[in-house]
This record gives C-alpha cells, sequence and structure tokens, in this order.
C-alpha cells in the first residue's frame, strides 16, 4: 500500500474509533453499565452476529420468540415425548443458534430440569380450582402397567382425568387404598362405579375401598371371550389359504390329465371347505358384534331402557352361537371363555343399573317436573347416547348401527310435542346436560390401556421414570392434552378454564442459558488490533 493510501486510511480508522468511543460512552451514560462492559457486549454482538437472522436476536421481539422456541422444543419434543437433549443440542446447533443460546447437552438437560419444576409450580398454583362440589359423582377406571416396578394407574374415565399416577413396590389391595386416600377421603366425591379388568385387588379397591359397583372391562371380557375361537378360525383360513395358492400353482404346472384332475378335486374339497369357514367365520363376528350391541343403557331397537328386559336374555342367543361354534373350533378353551363370560354379566348389569341411578338421581336435582324428567330419560338422553356412540366407534357396522339408532331417535325427538314447546334456550341446556350425562356411561378402560401404551415408549425412550419425571407427565396429560373440542381433562372434570400450561412456562422460566464458547473457538473467533492491521 502506498503511503498516501495509508495515511487515508489511518485517518478513516482513527475517525471510526472515535464514533466508536462516543457511542460507547453514550450507552453507558444512559444505562449506567461502565464503559468496558458496554464495550465487550457490543464486542459480543458483533462475533455472534454471523447469519443474515443474527440481528433480529438481538432485538427484544427477536429475544422473546427465541426464549418461546427454546422452551418450547425442551417441553414438546423433550419432556412431552422424551427426546434427548443430545438430539436437542444438534437441532438447535442446526438451527444456527449455538452463539446466542446456550445448546450444549448439559444445559439442555439443566433447562429440562427447570421446565420440570416450572410444571409442578403451576400444578400447586392450579390446586384451589380443583376442588370438586360435594358429592360430585364420578365414574373410574383402573389398571396397572409394569415397568420392573408397577405403576398403578386410576383415571375419571368421563373426563380423562388421571386422579392417581404413581410407581409403587406392589399391587395390592392396601397400596392401591393407600393411593388413592389423598384425593378420595379429602374430596368428598362420589363414585358410582369403577370399570376394571377384574383383579381382586381392584374389585375390593371398588366395593370396600370407594363404595361403589365393580363393573368388568367390556373390552378384556369380550377379547377373552373371542379368542380361543378367532385364533382358531384365523390360522385355519390362512393354513387352507396357503394349501389353495398351492394346489392351484400345481395345476398351472401339470400338463398329466390323471394328476391335474386328482388336483383339480383337492382344490374342490379345500375351496368348500373355505365356504364352510368363512361362514362360520361370518357368524362368529356376527355374535360378537350382538353381544357389543347388547351391552348397553338403552335397547338398540326400541330405544327402551335396558333395566326392563335382563341383559342375559339379551345375550342368550349370541352366546348360544358362540358355543356351537366352540364345538369346532377352541374346544375346551372356548367352552371355559364362554362359561367366564357369562359369570360376570349379573356384574355388566350392575353397572348399567349404577349408571341408571346416577342419571335419575342427577336429574332429579335439576328439575322436578315429571314431564321434563319423562322427555330427558326417554326420549332426548337416548338420541344424544346414540349420537356419541357413533362418534366414538371406528367400526364400520358397528357405526352404521349406532347412526340408524340415533336417526329414529332424532325422530322420536321431532315428534315430541314437549320438544318444539320448549325454548330453545332451555332445550339446548338440556342438551348439554344429556350430553354430560351419557358420556358418564363407561364400559371400558381403554382410556387407561391407551395411556400405558403412551408410558411405556416414554419408559424406554428416557431409560426409565424419576418421581419427579411421572408427576408431571401426569400433570401434562390432565392440564395439557386436549380433546377435539379443545377441553383439557382437568377443564372438563372441574368445569375451569384453566390457564394454558405452556404459556405458563414460558412466562414463569427464568432466562435461557446464556451461549459459551470454548477456548478453541475463542482463538479462530475473529478479534480487532489497537492499531491499523496489516
Amino acid at each position: 500500500m502506498n503511503p498516501i493510501m495509508r495515511q487515508r486510511s489511518q485517518k478513516v480508522f482513527q475517525a471510526t474509533q472515535e464514533n466508536l468511543m462516543q457511542g460507547i460512552q453514550a450507552i453507558a451514560s444512559i444505562t449506567g453499565v461502565p464503559k468496558s462492559s458496554v464495550q465487550r457486549h457490543q464486542q459480543a454482538i458483533v462475533r455472534r452476529n454471523q447469519h443474515p437472522e443474527s440481528q433480529w436476536w438481538e432485538t427484544e421481539a427477536g429475544s422473546a420468540w427465541l426464549k418461546r422456541l427454546v422452551c418450547g422444543i425442551s417441553f414438546f419434543f423433550g419432556v412431552k415425548h422424551g427426546i434427548g437433549v443430545g438430539e436437542l443440542s444438534q437441532f438447535l446447533k442446526a438451527m444456527r443458534l449455538e452463539l446466542h443460546v446456550g445448546c450444549s447437552p448439559s444445559s439442555l438437560a439443566n433447562l429440562q430440569q427447570d421446565v420440570k419444576a416450572t410444571i409442578e409450580t403451576y400444578k400447586a398454583a392450579q390446586a384451589k380450582h380443583c376442588q370438586p362440589i360435594q358429592g360430585q359423582g364420578i365414574c373410574v377406571g383402573s389398571d396397572e402397567v409394569f415397568f420392573g416396578l408397577p405403576v398403578l394407574v386410576l383415571a375419571e374415565l368421563a373426563s380423562g382425568y388421571l386422579l392417581t399416577e404413581v410407581e409403587c413396590e406392589n399391587r395390592t389391595y392396601d397400596t392401591w387404598k393407600e393411593q388413592i386416600q389423598p384425593w378420595w377421603e379429602q374430596a368428598g366425591w362420589q363414585c358410582h362405579f369403577m370399570v376394571s379388568d377384574g383383579a381382586k385387588a381392584l374389585i375390593k379397591l371398588a366395593v370396600d375401598g370407594l363404595g361403589c359397583v365393580s363393573v368388568p372391562d367390556l373390552f378384556h371380557a369380550l377379547r377373552a371371550l373371542a379368542q380361543p375361537i378367532g385364533s382358531v378360525i384365523g390360522r385355519q383360513n390362512a393354513h387352507l389359504a396357503k394349501q389353495s395358492q398351492s394346489l392351484r400353482e400345481k395345476i398351472a404346472t401339470t400338463s398329466h390329465p390323471s394328476k391335474r384332475e386328482d388336483l383339480e378335486q383337492s382344490l374342490a374339497v379345500l375351496t368348500a371347505a373355505q365356504t364352510t369357514l368363512v361362514q362360520d367365520q361370518k357368524l362368529y363376528h356376527e355374535a360378537i358384534e350382538t353381544l357389543t350391541l347388547a351391552i348397553h343403557p338403552f335397547k338398540l331397537s326400541t330405544q327402551e331402557w335396558q333395566l326392563f328386559t335382563p341383559l342375559n336374555e339379551q345375550l342368550t342367543a349370541p352366546l348360544e352361537q358362540l358355543r356351537q361354534l366352540g364345538q369346532s373350533y377352541g374346544g375346551a378353551k372356548a367352552t371355559q371363555a364362554i362359561v367366564r363370560f357369562e359369570k360376570q354379566i349379573p356384574e355388566i348389569t350392575q353397572g348399567i343399573h349404577a349408571w341408571w341411578r346416577w342419571t335419575t338421581q342427577a336429574l332429579r336435582q335439576e328439575t322436578d317436573s315429571l314431564e321434563i324428567q319423562n322427555w330427558l330419560l326417554t326420549v332426548l338422553l337416548p338420541w344424544v347416547y346414540w349420537l356419541q356412540q357413533a362418534d366414538k366407534t371406528q367400526h364400520p357396522q358397528l357405526k352404521a348401527r349406532y347412526q340408524k339408532a340415533s336417526e329414529d331417535a332424532a325422530q322420536r325427538l321431532l315428534s315430541n310435542p314437549l320438544t318444539q314447546s320448549l325454548p330453545a334456550q332451555e332445550r339446548q341446556v338440556w342438551i348439554e346436560w344429556a350430553r354430560w350425562m351419557a358420556h358418564n356411561y363407561q364400559r371400558t378402560s381403554s382410556a387407561i390401556e391407551g395411556r400405558n401404551g403412551y408410558l411405556t415408549r416414554l419408559h424406554h425412550s428416557g431409560r426409565g421414570f424419576s418421581q419427579q419425571t411421572l408427576k408431571v407427565l401426569t400433570i401434562i396429560h390432565n392440564f395439557h392434552l386436549k380433546r377435539p373440542d379443545g377441553t383439557t381433562a382437568a377443564q372438563r372434570l372441574f368445569n375451569y378454564e384453566f390457564p394454558d400450561l405452556f404459556e405458563w412456562i414460558v412466562d414463569h422460566m427464568s432466562d435461557l442459558p446464556l451461549a459459551r464458547r470454548s477456548s478453541k473457538s475463542q482463538r479462530s473467533a475473529p478479534f480487532y488490533l489497537e492499531g491499523f492491521p496489516a
């Protein structure tokens, strides 16, 4: 560089330095921060601004959004879905955030621990709104899932709210009773029935611990009933299909007339056997479907209360059909399964009766009008109930039957004089009450089975649960997970709109961990000389 150019460059550099010092002095004067700290922070900003989007993270809006982003990643992916901090660290670095926030696995592990602590604080803050009305009716379901030690899960089935979810050394009645005491004896609930898989400890928990009816889980009951016959039919069907395919291949490659004729005769015998098997399989499915359709508070065809005719009379025909099929498929195991199911029919009936008692008691508290009570129980409630059943099931045949029942009930509802005479607002109030009451009839604990599957995946992903982790997952289930209608389990059970859990976390979390540079990165980072650069 010639002397003239060097002299000009030095003057420009000196002017720039003077402007920088004046700016530093002005910032220090306004903020009260020492000039050395201001200069250090400015140098840090220059080091961080290595990408086009980097400057936005230095703004107030960008900093707030960065906090929301990192907290969201830790909450949704780390806590809720068990993704390790190593993967989260790689993701944040891939998003070019390592110069703006602490992205190391250790920093993210500490952040995740802070998120869990904030979630526990949220639960404590909402405790005053989690108190039921004295004598509030509930129906519960219970089950265990095993991860070395059993996790005891007990939920309010209509809302999906987890009342108990804790890891214990055993699953005896005494252990269950100890776990339910904190919420059962102090809150004043009235449990009308409990659905379970029929374990002795759970039956005793329902009858002695909660003082309610113990109802067999219909999913478990039907599966145990169908499995001996269905599995045999399935295996035979697969075996015959394999044999038929093999014979067709041999026929296609055989040219000798007599051998070909023998093979075709064998194929005809197999085809006849397959036809018989298909017919028996159809009868088997029809019998199971009939059992499913019969176990409801209302009769599917007449909309009458199931109380009028004993349930065992409704189940006699399909059970006899299964008994006949069991002679050909399943043998002694099928017979034993049918006998076990028949022994459970009285308990299933008790569940229907318990729901009807609950319904009539709740209705008397709402109105003294016998006309409205009769209209609700015989006209409005069947329509709402079958609509809910049609919406819940994914089985095509069952959905069609439930939809037909809801259409028939809708015609009865529209033709009833009281339906037209009631004001629209009052009519809507009763529809909402009917929805709540219909949803209180629960005949399976499938929601708990789904919860157990969710816990199993997280347990294997995280190589176990700490006591805090399981508690936090319970809070997330109750106050964060939402149904399609946008409500959480806690909102449905306590009829209170709780603050959004994630927004609470963002508002109550402390500052994000600061980005740190290793000594290696500091040596390779750009720096500034006091004098003019060579």
